[in-house]
């Protein structure tokens, strides 16, 4: 019998403010239809009525199987630096820096991500960028490793729209390799948490009725980039110990992202044998580890930012001999499916 629970939910979901309650009970619906333990969504600050908007955070709660977690998403004073801020009950944005917010977050026992840090897209003929500026800020939680919109809108354009729309989300390209160095980087001074993010927006009308595939539906999309987080015991129904759980899962990144829609990635597992360590835990330098997947993929193997090993397996156990940070990726059919956080070995 496994030690560990996997429950999987998505996060940095967005809706319109202005309908509230009935939004989350929306949202709470799409998200039971994708089988999701969890979401996380994250508004943009409202520019005003800000205690008119906090009656979001009161609105958590489970929905049917799915709970619904308010956050938020900041910018600074340029609209760039953008920060996902989860935990609070309450807005922390409309500041001029992006440090101001997290300090404030930080304090109050928040976690937090950076989202889209490479972001930038001409979908429609203005180039839009998104992009985190200042790698020397500390104290986020960690960064929006793969982000869904982003991912697919970069080479999108209006003359290929058709061909990209039904392409996705097999189109994916997966995270780029310059975050991916960053990650690693990052990661060998200090805990940094990967995650998926979607991003997603209601659609606008026009773009709407086009959606013949019902694609960018949220149900549809809450069945793609997903966050697996391992816990220690189960979810019981209840909102705020639940709630605690999964972002001490989220915190301590004891999670994988994976694209399920490609393959559903359930059981895919990267720590030791007995699953007294994984992912997102510290170990001894010589302790074996093995990484198993649902299905046979493409596994690479990480370590301190280089490839250890890589073969086409469903099984590998290998034992790290090396002081380091070790995380595993895997493909299938050449396009990017899971990635995991990292485990370190002291």
């Amino acid at each position: 019998m496994s030690k560990y629970i996997e429950i999987c939910g998505c996060i940095h979901i967005h809706y319109p403010l202005q309908k509230l309650q009935e939004t989350f009970e929306s949202i709470g619906e799409e998200g039971n239809a994708a089988d999701l333990d969890f979401i996380v969504i994250n508004s943009h600050t409202p520019k005003k009525n800000l205690f008119r908007y906090e009656k979001t955070f009161s609105n958590e709660r489970y929905f049917g199987k799915t709970l619904i977690i308010n956050g938020e998403e900041t910018d600074d004073k340029n609209k760039q630096n953008h920060l996902l801020v989860i935990g609070g009950s309450k807005w922390y944005g409309n500041k001029e820096e992006t440090a101001l917010v997290l300090s404030e977050a930080t304090n109050e026992n928040c976690i937090s991500f950076i989202p889209h840090p490479e972001g930038s897209h001409k979908l429609f003929l203005l180039k839009k960028e998104y992009f985190w500026e200042d790698w020397d800020m500390e104290g986020f939680t960690g960064i929006e490793i793969w982000s869904m919109l982003f991912d697919w809108a970069k080479s999108t354009r209006l003359y290929n729209l058709p061909v990209r729309y039904l392409g996705f989300p097999q189109n994916l390209e997966g995270p780029s390799s310059s975050i991916l160095d960053r990650w690693d980087a990052l990661s060998l001074k200090r805990k940094v948490v990967g995650i998926a993010g979607l991003d997603i927006h209601p659609l606008p009308l026009l773009f709407g009725l086009f959606d013949v595939k019902r694609s960018f539906a949220y149900r549809n999309v809450f069945k793609a980039l997903r966050n697996h987080i391992l816990l220690r015991d189960p979810l019981t129904g209840d909102t705020l110990e639940d709630k605690k759980k999964i972002l001490a899962g989220l915190r301590n990144g004891t999670l994988f992202f994976a694209n399920d829609l490609l393959v559903k990635s359930y059981g895919f597992y990267f720590g030791t044998e007995d699953e007294r360590f994984f992912i997102g835990d510290t170990v001894p330098v010589n302790t074996p580890f093995i990484v198993k997947s649902p299905v046979k993929a493409k596994t690479r193997v990480v370590f301190n930012g280089h490839t250890l090993w890589e073969k086409e397996t469903d099984f590998k156990r290998f034992v790290p001999e090396k002081s380091g940070v070790y995380r595993v990726e895997a493909r299938i059919q050449n396009k990017p499916w899971v990635f995991s956080n990292h485990i370190r070995v002291k």
